[in-house]
């Protein structure tokens, strides 16, 4: 009978206190709450104090007792609601489920754009996550050597990233969504058709800074696999961009001068691929460079809606250039002298 007793004085208590708002946070509005790693419960506890988060430490340490007994606190950044139920909040800084960003990473991404990205979500240093991208460990787990860069391989999708994560654990989340996307299956397609599956994936990353609609993608690689079958150079102008932004001399337009600047990427110069991927590529791209269309063209120029027109000849090309680049550049130039008379 005593025991009963004791239970429902517990309860009334409990009640009571949970009515005059004891049983909730006194935070405002939302906060981000940070625990350090090494940081015990109470430590937390008085942080949580001395931040204005909660107000009775002892009510507090009472309420997590029952919740979640003799379990370690997770470090990790975490969201605290207003006014958010105590309950919550320490099942929450018990689960290790840190504050997520969303982040998307368009197809097409170089290195130095994903870089500024997660610099703009407040997730990365520029510098620090480029110096990572050399981690010797990072580099193993995408299969690659030391003298390999992981461009290519940072897999371009929607990710929800926790607050806390370093770099190296934002790159690993890319690489085994790269794994995931690109899998054995998609590598085994490459050996059976006796393609090394990193010159795949330079093509690919080509393909992809090239084709603004899937459907092109195919007929993109059989060009580029017809020029390099006959000796020809890909003249690709993001190879060469790509090049000049590794050496901080890309402004945004390729001038004349460019076509002739000594870089290993710049494919008007050189013969063959460039030496690694330029961005990283979807999927897509990387299985139109294993399954190229099957065309007998050599030559192709963007059109102003974004699709291409292919050609079979140089002649058939130049003609091409001159309808869809010269003539607009023309009447483009034209329209705007004309409205600043």
């Amino acid at each position: 009978m005593k025991n009963k007793n004791k239970v429902i004085f517990i309860l009334v208590i409990f009640y009571f206190l949970s009515g005059c708002g004891q049983f909730r946070t006194t935070n405002e509005k939302d906060v981000l709450f940070e625990i350090k790693k090494g940081e015990n419960f109470d430590e937390v506890v008085k942080k949580l104090k001395d931040e204005k988060i909660i107000k009775n430490t002892f009510l507090f340490k009472w309420q997590a007792s029952f919740i979640n007994p003799k379990k370690p606190v997770k470090y990790g950044i975490y969201l605290i609601k207003k006014r958010e139920k105590n309950s919550s909040l320490i099942k929450k800084i018990f689960s290790g489920k840190s504050y997520s960003v969303n982040v998307t990473i368009p197809e097409g991404s170089n290195v130095f754009d994903i870089a500024r990205i997660l610099e703009n979500k407040n997730l990365v240093k520029r510098e620090e996550f480029l110096k990572e991208l050399k981690n010797p460990d990072l580099l193993s787990e995408a299969g690659l050597s030391a003298n390999d860069v992981l461009e290519g391989y940072l897999y371009p999708d929607s990710y929800s990233i926790p607050l806390n994560y370093t770099p190296k654990q934002i790159i690993s989340v890319f690489i085994k969504r790269f794994k995931e996307a690109v899998n054995n299956e998609v590598i085994n397609a490459a050996k059976k058709r006796k393609l090394d599956f990193k010159k795949v994936l330079i093509l690919a990353s080509i393909i992809e800074k090239e084709a603004k609609y899937e459907f092109e993608k195919p007929i993109i690689a059989g060009v580029y696999y017809n020029r390099l079958k006959k000796g020809y150079k890909l003249q690709a102008d993001p190879t060469l961009i790509y090049g000049l932004i590794l050496d901080g001399k890309y402004d945004g337009n390729i001038k004349k001068s460019h076509f002739s600047y000594d870089s290993k990427y710049n494919t008007y110069k050189h013969y063959g691929l460039p030496p690694t991927p330029i961005c990283n590529p979807a999927k897509s791209s990387i299985l139109a460079a294993i399954f190229p269309a099957d065309v007998d063209y050599l030559y192709f120029v963007a059109k102003p809606d974004g699709t291409h027109y292919f050609s079979k000849t140089l002649e058939e090309h130049n003609r091409a250039v001159h309808q869809y680049q010269i003539l607009p550049a023309i009447e483009r130039r034209e329209k705007k002298l004309k409205s600043i008379n």
